[in-house]
């Protein structure tokens, strides 16, 4: 999401982690319609720590795309799954590399 900095995604990850507030709720305090971008956040937070949250711009390969999405495939892994693990820069990533290429 544009305009959340580092500092912002871990402190709402934060305020899932304290307990006091559901995904949900925090969701709508950052006008997200779901809790997807949220829940997202907080697997990478997990997976691969604070940097993973940083904003970045990675060129993939077709092959490089091609093995993520035959990975994900053979491994059961849904997109945010899969997004996780190969810490993609968003969910949307896998989305589009499916749109575009087959």
């Amino acid at each position: 999401m544009e305009g959340i900095t580092l500092e912002q995604k871990i402190d709402e990850i934060f305020r899932f982690e304290n307990g006091d507030e559901s995904l949900t709720s925090i969701a709508k305090s950052l006008n997200l319609t779901t809790t997807e971008m949220l829940n997202f956040w907080i697997e990478k937070y997990y997976f691969h720590g604070p940097e993973s949250l940083k904003k970045r711009y990675t060129h993939y390969t077709f092959e490089d795309k091609l093995f993520i999405l035959n990975y994900m495939n053979e491994n059961g892994l849904s997109s945010l799954e899969a997004a996780v693990h190969f810490n993609l820069p968003t969910l949307g990533t896998i989305r589009s590399w499916r749109i575009t290429h087959w």
